[in-house]
């Protein structure tokens, strides 16, 4: 019999820490998505990874249409979230983009399934392993690269 009091007395106590404990706040990342799906003429799937750069987040996500990466900008306007601009990045097969506009991004996927390292100007690139099929490097740079400044390495 004090078994069941106790759980009577229990399930209502954790059931109140549980919904007092939950934050009304929407996240970053939901804010983007709902940015994303939204915005008209946005082929949305999935968002990969975003950065915080300056007054920008670079958003790199997946379409439904097409099997690439997307770059997106969306502008931090006093805590107020504006898309910016958004393109088209390189095939998940392989390949480049280099964005000189609004910030300078650049984003590869290399051919070559053993490049384990990028390098943009001397400088190691961020990797990003999404999954077995979404595996990229990212940079960030003050100019933007030609092909003789970025080195794969195996």
């Amino acid at each position: 019999m004090s078994r069941i009091t106790s759980a009577n007395f229990a399930f209502p106590l954790v059931l109140l820490i549980l919904l007092l404990g939950c934050s009304r706040e929407v996240s970053l990342e939901d804010k983007i998505v709902d940015l994303l799906e939204e915005s008209e003429n946005r082929d949305y799937q999935t968002v990969i990874d975003y950065d915080i750069k300056g007054d920008f987040i670079v958003v790199i996500y997946t379409s439904k249409s097409d099997e690439q990466l997307n770059i997106g900008f969306i502008k931090n306007n006093k805590g107020k979230l504006e898309w910016e601009i958004g393109m088209g990045g390189p095939k998940l097969t392989g390949g480049y983009i280099y964005i000189s506009d609004p910030l300078i991004v650049n984003v590869m996927i290399p051919e070559d399934p053993e490049i384990n390292h990028v390098k943009v100007f001397g400088e190691y690139a961020k990797q990003i392993k999404h999954s077995k099929v979404i595996n990229y490097w990212i940079s960030y740079s003050n100019k933007s690269p030609s092909s003789f400044d970025v080195e794969y390495i195996k």
